[in-house]
């Protein structure tokens, strides 16, 4: 059942949950009058006495890391890391066959054995964690196992690891596995404060500083990726104070991919975790133009890829000229990267922009990114897909293949990568300040135990329904009255935060994207309770036709799509879904950007939360919008939606009342909307072409796609890797055909192809033979060859062949393929009867 509110009912959910605690709190004094102000930023001028910040040379840390632990998550928060200690993260090892313990190299003293690349401790750093943040047992003793391998690995030079990365960028070492590692490491020791962990990381450094320089992170990942190397480093100076560290920082520095220069690289991941390098050196070398970098290249790459809603940007592998459109997704490997960069540039510039950025993706793209019990995942997420099914959608998305079902046996990076989204975002919910206070960075139910002003502890319980509420609630817990500043983050959607004190309003002037500061002496019992307005809102997609997406405080609305969930692999126990709509989606609305509370209506769903929200029954607010469909936006050749055309887009279907859920709560989703109107000048979209034959084949391997018999995307040669293929594979010396089927007959009268051969990469290889054959009636008959034209089979060109015209609505191309082997296509092209000259 639903309820139409207004902004005051918002809160009603959270005040009926509240209401015992707040009539305790409104018998408690306000004692001392607390002293309000409004900051960008912490002050500079002080270093926090309890947790480890930047020591000198280094720039004053505003924000501080709490350890580990330090944050027990309650609410939807913990629900979903309960959800993902019982899915496919917290049993990986019984999916993923990089975390079999058996003769695996992450376990070996020698280093010796399978799997010695990125893909353990991209889990491991996650899973740990997550064993830490709900103090699991089996988890934290399942990590154990593995971190005992790491330390027990290192030689006496100080290497560690997998042996084979030793050697593997031509001979020289790959220290990107190891920087993962390092970051396992780290939330070890600050979790048990286990004393082997600081000399280990040191004696490694060591070793790291007597590699030459010419041999040190060589391209292409651990060159990408080397400012996470950095950040291990000042990690363990700030704990160390060792000035040999700094030499290694520079090193890092100098070797790495200059990101201060520019964007390095426009694969999705390496940028999401890249783009902050800069800003990590800054702290050392101290030139703002490195602090600067990081916000350039971030608005660098969202201006062109970002113009779309949920805070993700288009590299569906890569970003690519040209394919900009709602559609274009990002890996979930992307939105860890993303939400973790955001939470590290917090704490190094201070900055609430940075956090505001990590809640937009975690609530409006991550949850989509898996199904809703984190048993599955998939490789690409964005915020116009309307079918996620298993078909290959390239070249639309660049990769071929699978890349939208859920699977959690499938997409080998983001499987083991996807673990640290809400285990890190767990432990940066609360900051400590450089002025010894604590900082609400992000807003979740939880409870947080840290030191503060002369030393004395606090214990904080932090109860909301945020972010499907606009009202946070502190409760104080104090064995004495200890004085101390509270930071709370106003959002860049909020005008107007309002803060009571112990039932009694507190004077309060702010502005949107700052810090309130509440500075007083915090006795036990204290109740601070946080209002954060939400409001409806309209951005408007100009880069991408004026499309809009609407907005409620941080959450973005998609539209309301039914979902079939249809099983096609996995297990009994860890299934593979695709998700495929049973309702319409190509819907444009009908609204005014300038003023949508005229057409839209905000509904309370659950008047109670539910423990897991981000599902389409279980979306705790919904918007009621009018909208009309337009009939000309359909699924594309590929598959996909078709891209955007320029709004209002003419329709003259009737106008409907459509349901808006969080994008966060729809894994089928429309978020970037054109808008309609039935007014002659409105943009009258044009049909979606439809292809001049359609290609089908006896087999095509998964990853492939008959599409690319006909793209027009021409090879350079029969190993090309920049272009789409088809292959047979995995068949292999068997009788194979591709064909295709004419809208109305057409006259042939030659045709050529160019043959995939991945010889010295792979298995294919030309066929041994090949014809052409053409349907009359019912039967399939060989064409009749022109004087002097052959079958050939050469590479790397294209194999053309004339012969007399037939007028046929079906062609097929048969082969025979090698003994052992399989083959492919990269295109098959066809020719009317050629005029001849007089």
């Amino acid at each position: 059942m639903t309820h139409p509110l207004s902004l005051g009912d918002i809160t009603m959910n959270l005040w009926l949950t509240l209401g015992m605690v707040l009539a305790i709190a409104a018998l408690v004094s306000a004692g001392e009058e607390a002293k309000v102000t409004c900051l960008k930023a912490p002050p500079l001028d002080k270093t926090n006495a309890f947790y480890p910040s930047n020591r000198p040379p280094l720039a004053p840390s505003p924000f501080v890391k709490l350890p580990v632990g330090a944050i027990t998550p309650r609410g939807w928060l913990r629900q979903m890391l309960e959800l993902e200690a019982e899915g496919m993260t917290g049993h990986l090892t019984e999916i993923a066959n990089w975390c079999k313990k058996e003769n695996n190299a992450w376990l070996s003293p020698q280093g010796e054995g399978h799997s010695p690349w990125e893909e353990m401790p991209y889990w491991l750093k996650g899973f740990g964690d997550l064993g830490y943040v709900l103090r699991h047992e089996r988890i934290t003793a399942e990590a154990r196992t593995w971190l005992e391998g790491i330390l027990g690995s290192q030689r006496d030079d100080g290497y560690f690891g997998p042996r084979a990365n030793l050697t593997n960028i031509s001979g020289k070492p790959d220290v990107w596995p190891n920087m993962l590692a390092l970051n396992c490491l780290q939330s070890f020791h600050e979790a048990t404060g286990d004393p082997r962990v600081l000399p280990f990381m040191a004696k490694y450094f060591r070793w790291q500083l007597s590699v030459p320089d010419d041999d040190f992170l060589r391209p292409f990942w651990q060159q990408q990726r080397a400012g996470d190397n950095l950040e291990s480093v000042y990690w363990l100076y700030n704990r160390t104070g060792d000035a040999e560290l700094l030499k290694l920082a520079e090193k890092i520095f100098r070797r790495m991919a200059r990101w201060d220069k520019g964007i390095a690289s426009y694969h999705g991941v390496n940028f999401a975790q890249c783009f902050r390098s800069p800003a990590l050196f800054w702290m050392q070398a101290k030139d703002a133009k490195l602090r600067e970098a990081a916000y350039r290249n971030y608005d660098t790459m969202m201006g062109e890829f970002g113009q779309q809603p949920g805070g993700l940007f288009a590299a569906d592998e890569n970003a690519r000229k040209g394919y900009t459109d709602p559609r274009q997704c990002g890996e979930t490997c992307t939105i860890v990267e993303f939400m973790h960069s955001f939470q590290m540039l917090t704490r190094i510039t201070g900055d609430p922009l940075w956090a505001d950025r990590c809640e937009e993706i975690a609530f409006n793209s991550f949850p989509a990114s898996q199904t809703p019990d984190l048993k599955g995942l998939h490789y690409l997420t964005g915020a116009n897909q309307p079918r996620l099914d298993t078909r290959n959608h390239a070249p639309g998305i660049q990769n071929g293949g699978n890349m939208f079902g859920y699977d959690p046996h499938s997409y080998r990076c983001c499987q083991h990568n996807v673990a640290m989204g809400w285990p890190y975002y767990a432990e940066e919910l609360w900051l400590a300040t450089a002025d010894d206070g604590l900082a609400a960075s992000l807003y979740a139910a939880c409870e947080v135990e840290a030191k503060v002003g002369d030393g004395g502890s606090v214990k904080i319980t932090e109860a909301t329904t945020y972010p499907f509420s606009q009202v946070v609630a502190f409760t104080f817990a104090a064995a004495k009255p200890v004085r101390f500043p509270l930071y709370l983050r106003v959002p860049g959607w909020c005008a107007a935060p309002k803060l009571t004190l112990n039932g009694k309003p507190l004077d309060v002037k702010a502005e949107a994207l700052t810090f309130l500061v509440v500075e007083r002496e915090w006795k036990d019992g204290d109740h601070l309770i946080l209002q954060l307005p939400m409001h409806l809102s309209v951005r408007v997609w100009e880069k991408n036709n004026n499309a809009v997406s609407v907005d409620f405080g941080p959450l973005t609305f998609s539209l309301k799509i039914g979902e079939e969930w249809k099983r096609y692999g996995g297990s009994d126990k860890w299934p593979a879904y695709e998700v495929l709509p049973t309702t319409p989606w190509n819907y444009g609305l009908d609204i005014d950007p300038a003023a949508p509370e005229k057409s839209i209506q905000v509904h309370l769903v659950h008047r109670e939360l539910p423990l897991q929200p981000f599902t389409p029954d279980a979306a705790p607010i919904a918007l009621k919008a009018k909208a009309r469909k337009i009939p000309q936006w359909t699924f594309d050749r590929h598959g996909l939606c078709a891209t955007l055309q320029p709004s209002p887009a003419f329709t003259t279907e009737p106008v409907e009342t459509v349901t808006l859920i969080p994008m966060g709560c729809a894994r089928l989703r429309i978020a970037a909307f054109p808008t309609v109107s039935d007014k002659p000048d409105a943009h009258k979209w044009q049909e979606q072409p439809q292809p001049a034959c359609v290609a089908s084949a006896s087999h095509c391997n998964p990853g492939d796609t008959t599409d690319a018999l006909c793209d027009g995307q021409l090879p350079k040669a029969s190993n090309d890797q920049g272009v789409q293929r088809f292959t047979w594979w995995d068949h292999k010396g068997t009788s194979e055909w591709v064909a295709y089927r004419f809208p109305k007959p057409r006259t042939i009268s030659w045709s050529d192809v160019y043959w995939f051969d991945d010889t010295g990469r792979g298995q294919c290889r030309v066929p041994v033979s090949w014809k052409l054959l053409y349907k009359e009636g019912n039967d399939w008959k060989d064409v009749k060859l022109a004087e002097g034209s052959s079958y050939g089979v050469a590479k790397d060109a294209f194999n053309k062949v004339a012969f007399d015209p037939v007028t046929t609505s079906e062609f097929r191309l048969e082969v025979k393929l090698p003994p052992g082997f399989s083959g492919g296509i990269l295109e098959w092209r066809l020719g009317p009867e050629e005029k001849k000259e007089d």
